[in-house]
């Protein structure tokens, strides 16, 4: 087993981001002189809309009233304004980078209704946020309960967290809870843009009731007017958008060749990409001929290099540098659940805890344990001991096995963890717990980390940056890498984030470029129709598929193309015409030239019948 000996971190070139600029001109930018933060604020009314002057005036009471909530930090700009469009009782849509506090929002929202005897519901793309948030909300609020596919917990709490799905149900079954909502909070509704479960979000909004109010958390997304547009449209209210490209943590991006031995800086934390570090680090690449040559079974295991037996894979050399640099606690995104498993199984030999630290882990696992029946506490995660058992004894042997193999606890007490939807959901919640307070220093996580969990780290590493999407291989989409990137740098304790990516593929320097410097993915409507929903809204007492579907932002957006789909077919219509009007000028010319030409003749011959 080995114990890691950290050093030092290396002193590297550090300087504080500038502020963004108002590139549109439109909206409002709010900037603090003292911080390099600003924000960008805007609102959508619906048609014809005309505020009454007895709702103004209501408002502006209520926001002149005592703050529902206060926060033992100063608020950035960002949250401010969102914090007065609440009070003003209004609908607002928060756009921000991942860890940049939009859940202050959300905090305050739930605090002005328990302040005024109001329920609100929480909701969430997955049940490990909507765990979490449980969790954090209840330390705050009492009156708090949870309603997940696997745990109901105090349904009639006034303050109710849940998974957006369990939200489409409740409305589709008329539950009494939906009449009594003001606010409803949609955290990560940038979701929406999902081609399977994204129609549960446009569903949700269409169907809330009228009288209450949103509250939307996404990252960002550069059509957050358009989204906010098409609930003002539907819900017949005004909808604010407070919009910030400021992250509170800088991004350090690297690249770490597959074979090599190095990183190579590729982004700076200006957002600088150096293509001739780029090109170096693609020059460092290790062959794939070469790379076969180093394994023992002659198949090539993407992103890393796995070394023979006694010889140390690339991913080991990685997570062994980065507690040696105090760069942890490090998540490692992989997008396959046994890729996850298998590197978690190669750092067994780690050990990155101290005596004191194991003793919490064993202590926090037994006690989650002793919460489970007596049946599920013989169920065994098939998936990943069963797979990882043929793993083990065909590369290490038996004995590898029968010492780190018996059970997850030896690898959670040497500060290595895993986390994917396969895990019972008792084992993920223990993970995600040991990973909050920084008793797992490296885990291994699929994609769905990165949607919504407040769980930061210093470093964020790629192990591959190419994607199976269900119908080929691809590189990853800026979205996605801003997604899980922003999961790098924690916020008042990191000067800056570490992202890496093990490449072992040669890419284009535009490829790179546009995934590490690319623009957010746009929101757009994943809307279809299935047979279940159909079947729902007849159902429902107030349910139409003709109001679903004329509703729907797929139809929103559909008729906000049409006058560009009448500008490109102008456009494109113009040559012709142009074209034609060339023809057309060249026979009125040929035409009034022959005209003139048969003048003169009938001229002439006239002029000689007078003479």
């Amino acid at each position: 087993m080995a114990s890691l000996k950290r050093k030092s971190i290396m002193e590297d070139s550090y300087e504080t981001p500038q502020p963004m600029q108002n590139s549109n001109g439109s909206g409002t930018m709010i900037v603090n002189d003292d911080e390099p933060v600003a924000c960008l604020h805007d609102v959508s009314f619906p048609p014809g809309y005309v505020p009454s002057s007895s709702s103004t005036g209501a408002a502006a009471a209520e926001a002149d009233a005592k703050p529902a909530k206060e926060f033992p930090f100063t608020l950035d700009p960002f949250q401010s304004e969102a914090i007065k469009c609440l009070d003003n009782g209004e609908s607002v849509m928060v756009s921000a980078h991942t860890s940049a506090g939009k859940t202050v929002v959300a905090l305050y929202a739930i605090a002005m209704s328990l302040r005024n005897k109001q329920r609100v519901i929480y909701t969430s793309p997955i049940k490990a946020l909507s765990n979490q948030k449980y969790r954090e909300f209840k330390e705050e609020f009492s009156d708090v309960g949870l309603m997940t596919g696997d745990v109901t917990i105090d349904p009639n709490a006034s303050c109710l967290v849940m998974t957006t799905e369990i939200w489409r149900s409740m409305q589709y079954k008329g539950s009494e809870i939906t009449r009594e909502v003001a606010w409803v909070i949609f955290d990560e509704v940038h979701y929406m843009r999902d081609r399977e479960r994204g129609v549960v979000w446009e569903e949700s909004i269409v169907m809330a009731p009228k009288n209450s109010r949103f509250v939307f958390l996404s990252a960002t997304v550069p059509n957050a007017k358009e989204f906010a547009d098409w609930v003002a449209k539907v819900h017949q209210q005004p909808c604010h958008i407070v919009y910030t490209d400021y992250r509170p943590t800088p991004l350090q991006h690297y690249i770490f060749p597959a074979g090599g031995s190095g990183l190579y800086l590729v982004v700076d934390e200006k957002g600088k990409f150096r293509e001739d570090s780029f090109h170096k680090a693609l020059n460092a690449l290790v062959p794939a001929g070469e790379g076969e040559k180093k394994r023992e079974n002659g198949k090539r295991h993407k992103g890393l290099v796995a070394g023979k037996l006694g010889e140390e894979s690339d991913i080991f050399k990685m997570v062994k540098m980065i507690i040696q640099r105090q760069y942890d606690p490090v998540i490692i995104f992989s997008f396959s659940k046994r890729e996850c498993e298998f590197l978690a199984m190669q750092m067994a030999k780690l050990d990155l805890t101290e005596d004191d630290e194991k003793v919490n882990i064993e202590t926090i696992f037994w006690s989650a344990m002793d919460m489970l029946s007596d049946d599920d506490k013989k169920l065994p995660q098939a998936s990943f001991w069963l797979y990882m058992f043929c793993a083990c004894l065909s590369v290490y042997g038996a004995s590898f096995w029968l010492e780190y193999v018996s059970n997850i606890l030896p690898l959670l007490k040497r500060g290595i963890g895993v986390h994917h939807s396969g895990l019972l959901p008792i084992l993920k919640e223990v993970i995600e717990i040991l990973f909050q307070e920084g008793l797992i220093k490296c885990l291994f996580a699929t994609e769905t980390f990165s949607i919504g969990l407040n769980m930061p780290a210093k470093t964020v590493v790629f192990t591959n940056v190419r994607k199976f999407d269900g119908d080929k291989f691809r590189w990853i989409s800026s979205g996605e890498y801003i997604q899980m990137s922003g999961r790098a740098g924690r916020r008042g304790i990191d000067e800056r984030g570490i992202c890496i990516l093990m490449v072992d593929d040669k890419m284009e320097p535009s490829t790179a470029k546009m995934m590490l410097k690319g623009s957010a993915d746009s929101l757009n409507s994943a809307f279809h129709l299935s047979y279940n929903m159909l079947l729902n809204q007849i159902r429902c007492e107030e349910g139409s598929p003709e109001n679903l579907l004329r509703n729907s932002f797929y139809q929103f957006q559909a008729d906000h193309a049409i006058p560009d789909l009448e500008d490109r077919n102008l456009r494109r219509s113009m040559p012709y015409f142009f074209n034609r009007t060339k023809v057309i000028r060249r026979e009125y010319i040929q035409i009034n030239k022959q005209g003139r030409l048969k003048r003169r003749g009938f001229n002439g011959k006239l002029k000689r019948k007078i003479v």
